[in-house]
């Protein structure tokens, strides 16, 4: 061969036919020991799974009520309907270190698996668990271990506690909205008297029972149009308490009130073309007086009317215990190891140790080969110790 033109893979076909001998006894030698090396040190892992999907059953929630109390509005409210529970709520609540230590304390897994300390427990637990989404939409919890039976378990054991922390999350939000919702139920309640009150001591004052038709119409209009503000107001600020102020959910009805908002105004200060509902400035001073008592008390009435229904929904949520996911498939013992694959692993281990094998062949025979001074000179360093 000459050094100019280099090698070709002719040239590394001789360099293996010189040398087949000693890779066939060492491809020979490296599956055989490898095999049992891995046989014996290497403990057999089955694995158990375990499908799960979210319950279909409908959303009887504070929200759902909601949706059913605005329908007679001209708006709908985007992201008011729940599409099922968070997938990654389910992966978080699942490598959560509260629900490692219990499976660990379940199982007794402390003492199987022999490590020094609990963290390094709950990192060979989170290692051998594989949570994820289905391309489905389904969600799949694996797991392994010596005993297939305990694997089995394990899964479902898992399985159980997730159920059962998405049903206290879902029981503490729940009492969360209920403390919210009473307590708005009782300050609406108690303004409601207040302006009823108001009401009844300047009937008999002023002697204003029923005004003429037209401001009878105007009261009507006004009172359903301030009602049905204060509505989108209460709708609003229940949304920002259960989403959030920045929330995107909220954005839809946040618009709707402004734009209601500016509505009403111009209809209150004549400015919006229409002469069928008389402007707040074109009525008598009591008739006005009179307008606003009894506006307050249908405003109160009408936030009544809509709050009670979602009041008592919080209170049903707060006391709901039902399973939030449905088990498809249950954890059952496996029939066969899911690792190590022994002839997989000898095979992948042989090809690695023929690769450097065939790697110190070449060099060596390059070295052997080469007239370079400064190759030669670095080679006569490296073996200069078989000299001594």
């Amino acid at each position: 061969m000459s050094e100019s033109r280099g090698l070709d893979l002719l040239d590394y076909l001789v360099f293996i036919l010189k040398w087949k001998k000693l890779l066939i006894s060492l491809t020979i030698f490296t599956i055989i020991f490898s095999y049992v090396t891995i046989y014996f040190l290497i403990d057999e892992q089955f694995e158990s799974t375990s499908v799960v999907i979210t319950s279909e059953n409908e959303n009887t929630s504070g929200l759902g009520s909601l949706m059913k109390s605005f329908s007679n509005l001209p708006i709908g409210i985007p992201g008011l309907s729940s599409s099922g529970a968070d997938t990654d709520l389910f992966t978080t609540i699942i490598y959560s270190r509260t629900n490692l230590l219990k499976i660990i304390d379940r199982f007794d897994l402390y003492k199987a698996y022999k490590e020094k300390t609990m963290e390094e427990t709950i990192k060979v637990l989170a290692g051998i668990i594989n949570a994820e989404e289905t391309k489905e939409g389904a969600y799949e919890i694996k797991i392994r271990d010596k005993s297939p039976q305990k694997a089995a378990d394990m899964v479902n054991y898992i399985v159980k506690q997730l159920n059962e922390t998405l049903i206290e999350l879902n029981i503490a939000k729940a009492k969360d909205n209920r403390l919210f919702m009473e307590k708005r139920y009782e300050e609406i309640k108690s303004s409601l008297k207040i302006a009823e009150d108001s009401l009844v001591i300047y009937q008999k004052n002023s002697g204003i029972l029923l005004a003429e038709d037209q401001l009878q119409a105007s009261f009507e209009a006004y009172t359903k149009l301030e009602a049905e503000l204060a509505s989108k107001q209460v709708e609003y600020n229940i949304l920002k308490k259960l989403y959030g102020e920045n929330s995107p959910q909220i954005e839809a009805a946040k618009i709707s009130l402004e734009e209601y908002q500016i509505k009403l105004n111009k209809i209150k200060n004549g400015k919006d073309g229409s002469n069928l509902i008389l402007s707040l400035t074109n009525l008598p001073q009591k008739s006005m007086t009179y307008l606003r008592f009894y506006r307050d008390v249908e405003i109160y009435n009408a936030m009544l009317e809509f709050i009670i229904p979602v009041y008592e929904q919080s209170r049903f949520d707060e006391q709901k215990n039902i399973p939030l996911l449905q088990v498809i498939d249950k954890g059952i013992p496996a029939e066969k190891k899911a690792f190590p694959q022994r002839a997989l692993l000898s095979i992948l281990i042989t090809v690695i140790v023929l690769l450097m094998v065939l790697f110190i062949i070449i060099i060596r025979e390059l070295l052997d080969k080469t007239t370079n001074d400064k190759v030669l000179l670095i080679k006569n360093e490296i073996f200069k110790f078989k000299k001594y």
